[in-house]
């Protein structure tokens, strides 16, 4: 059995497949943020700890076998999560989340150093305040003594890697979107590390995206086979493409937390567009990306400002409403520049999910400047599941939509066996088409949208 563990923004998510990626058994759980308020993310690591020990017996309980019958682990995540560990293994602080954007001055700082070289290295265009290498030079300053204490700093998915195989190791997918590792290098970047004060053996060993070690020291509580092996699966986002084919000319799309257009590259490496994020990809190659940290963020605000508690009112508010009454600006949620026009409910609902759709259509042409071709842009993420939703975003994009066969918990399945034939999804059928009348008057709200802020292109942002 394969026990693939996705460590999201919004839900921890525990499965278990067997050895034809049939899916057994899964857990979601809210993360229990700390705080959380648009500034500051964080959350407990001990209680993300034992939930995901609680969340794997229960899959397993479910599925009415052993821990012992675990052949392999495969773990995915957000990126640039992390946490700093002592000499005792214990947290000496609280993970600080990718969406912590406390360190503006710091990633300003970061960006001044190093230029236009940054990008060469490492995933992202320039530091920003949500990379981790950002957050430890914020660290190095504002809390002193968790570095002075650190025996390792640790991802989400590498923290989980420690505890329950005792393997202090990272795949270089998810070290490049640290800002701390040279892709060119392929090794941990000395500048990154001296900007920030980070050590060699602080951060660990360093493998490919996908591949699998055995265990040193399997996690006793759960009687876990001394042979399990652990897969180092990379971030979520190319965990969910890879489920998906992962193709050169294919578009994936995730309505998730963050929203994120992603394409596999090629096997020539990066940088490629001066907004896109590169890094490796599974089984070699590179992927890129372009992301907005307001994805389902964003609806998850809009829907508790105008429909608290009532996320299906509100969908049905946007289904009957008319477009072109609002617009919806996602990168100012939490402010009151998110609307412009009408404040009428039903208006205000539907201005968001074209706002996000509007949001996805600047990534895929503006960050990526992708022509796309005739294939269609595969949805994955909580969004997909909506059919009206799909068919927005077919009319605005101008391109056939259809909803992904596999999320990322199926991607880091996969990796832990390379080759095998993904079971068909029935689910995946669902297609959306464009609908000529929409798509011309989804074009002149597009450039409207463009046009009508007062506040440009959103920032860049990260996921």
């Amino acid at each position: 059995m394969i026990l693939a563990i996705d460590c999201g923004s919004t839900n921890h998510k525990v499965a278990l497949f067997d050895l034809s990626l049939n899916r057994q058994a899964v857990c979601s759980q809210s993360i229990a943020y700390i705080i959380r308020d648009g500034q500051r993310a964080e959350f407990d690591g001990e209680k993300i700890w034992q939930d995901t020990l609680w969340q794997i017996r229960e899959v397993c309980e479910s599925a009415k076998i052993e821990p012992s019958a675990i052949t392999s682990i495969a773990l995915t995540g957000q990126a640039q999560t992390f946490v700093i560990l002592d000499a005792l293994d214990r947290p000496v602080m609280p993970f600080i989340s990718w969406a912590d954007t406390r360190a503006r001055e710091e990633s300003i700082e970061l960006e001044g150093q190093f230029g236009r070289e940054f990008h060469r290295h490492c995933s992202f265009p320039s530091p920003i305040p949500e990379l981790q290498l950002s957050k430890l030079l914020w660290v190095r300053r504002h809390n002193p003594d968790w570095l002075r204490r650190a025996a390792k700093i640790v991802s989400l998915p590498g923290f989980l890697a420690w505890r329950l195989g005792g393997l202090h190791v990272t795949d270089t997918n998810l070290a490049a979107m640290s800002g701390l590792y040279s892709c060119p290098e392929n090794g941990w970047w000395a500048p990154a590390r001296e900007a920030c004060g980070a050590q060699l053996e602080q951060l660990g060993e360093l493998v490919p995206v996908g591949h699998a070690m055995q265990a040193r020291r399997p996690w006793p509580q759960l009687r876990l086979s001394a042979e399990v092996r652990i897969v180092f699966a990379g971030n979520d986002q190319t965990a969910g493409a890879y489920a998906n084919g992962g193709g050169v000319d294919q578009v994936v799309l995730t309505f998730g937390t963050a929203l994120v257009a992603y394409r596999y590259s090629g096997k020539t490496a990066g940088p490629y567009q001066p907004e896109g994020c590169w890094g490796p990809y599974p089984s070699g190659g590179f992927y890129e990306l372009a992301a907005r940290n307001e994805g389902g963020a964003a609806l998850d605000w809009a829907v508790e400002k105008l429909m608290p508690d009532n996320a299906a009112g509100f969908m049905e508010q946007a289904a009957s409403a008319a477009s072109g009454a609002t617009f919806f600006y996602p990168q100012h949620i939490h402010n009151d520049k998110a609307w412009i026009g009408s404040d009428d409910l039903g208006s205000r609902a539907r201005a968001v999910l074209e706002g996000l759709c509007f949001s996805a259509r600047q990534l895929i042409e503006s960050d990526l400047k992708l022509k796309l071709s005739n294939a269609p842009v595969t949805v994955i993420g909580g969004g997909s599941e909506c059919c009206g939703w799909l068919q927005i975003l077919s009319d605005i994009l101008n391109r056939p939509v259809h909803r992904g066969k596999g999320d990322a918990l199926l991607g880091a399945a996969m990796m832990a066996l390379p080759g095998i034939k993904v079971p068909s999804v029935p689910s995946a059928d669902a297609v959306a088409t464009p609908d000529s009348r929409a798509v011309a008057q989804h074009d002149q709200l597009y450039s409207a949208w463009q046009a009508a802020t007062r506040y440009g292109i959103p920032e860049k942002s990260s996921s």
